[in-house]
C-alpha cells in the first residue's frame, strides 16, 4: 500500500540524520528542513499523499515546532529480550503484532524519563524496515499544540546501548490527516510529563 512506501522513505531519511552526530548545527538544521520539504512534496502528490483527497489541492505544508537541537537526545536503550509479541491497539479493529524491544532512558533538563520502544513483527522479514524500531508517544503538548492521538519516532536498531532519539523528527500518524487510516495508539506508559516542543504540530488545513 502507498502509505508503507512513504513510511519507509521517512524512516530511512530520518535515521540517517540521527546517525550524523558530527554534523554542525547549521548542517543539522538544513537536513531537517530538507526532510520537511521533501515530505511536503509527497503529501502534495495526489498519488502518494495520505491526506483526504478532497484536501490535497488546499494543502500548503505541514506545521512544525522550531527545530531545536536540544531535543536531539542521547540516552540508553535497555533491552527487554524476554518480552513476548502482543497485539497493539489502534484507532480501528486492526491489531498489528509488536514486541517490546526495550526502554529508552533519557533526560530532559535534568529530569529523567523513559519510553518503551517497540519492534513491528510484521516487518521482521522485510529487509528495509526490519532495521528500525518504533516509539509512539504523547506529551503535554498533545491535544494542544500537537496531535491529540500522539506522535511517532522511528530509530535504527543501535549497535550499542547508547542511542540518539531526535524529537525534531517526531511525526503525526496518518489519522491526523484523514480518519480512514488505522493508527497505533501510544500506550499509557509512553505519556511524557514534559512539553516536547519539537517535531510536527497539529494539522490544520485552514491555517495554510
Amino acid at each position: 500500500m502507498k502509505h508503507y512506501v512513504i513510511y519507509a522513505l521517512i524512516i530511512v531519511i530520518g535515521a540517517s540524520i540521527n546517525s550524523c552526530s558530527s554534523a554542525s548545527e547549521k548542517d543539522y538544521i538544513s537536513e531537517i528542513e530538507q526532510l520537511r520539504t521533501d515530505k511536503n512534496l509527497i503529501y502534495s502528490d495526489s498519488i502518494k499523499s495520505p491526506l483526504n483527497p478532497a484536501h490535497i489541492s488546499e494543502f500548503n505544508g505541514l506545521d512544525y515546532f522550531k527545530i531545536d537541537p536540544e531535543f536531539k537526545i542521547e540516552g540508553v536503550l535497555e533491552l527487554t529480550p524476554d518480552e513476548q509479541p502482543f497485539k497493539m491497539p489502534t484507532s480501528t479493529d486492526r491489531l498489528p503484532i509488536y514486541r517490546k524491544y526495550g526502554n529508552f532512558k533519557f533526560k530532559i533538563k535534568d529530569e529523567h524519563f523513559s519510553l518503551s520502544v517497540y519492534q513491528n513483527m510484521d516487518f521482521i522479514d522485510d529487509t528495509l524496515r526490519n532495521k528500525y524500531l518504533f516509539i509512539p508517544f504523547q506529551d503535554l503538548t498533545s491535544s494542544k499544540e500537537s496531535y491529540g492521538g500522539g506522535r511517532y519516532i522511528d530509530i535504527q536498531i543501535p549497535e550499542t546501548e547508547k542511542v540518539i532519539v531526535d524529537f525534531n523528527l517526531a511525526y503525526n500518524p496518518y489519522c491526523a490527516y484523514f480518519d480512514r487510516w488505522s493508527c497505533v495508539i501510544p500506550p499509557p506508559e509512553n505519556f511524557l510529563k514534559a512539553r516536547i516542543t519539537a517535531g510536527e504540530k497539529k494539522f490544520h488545513l485552514a491555517e495554510h
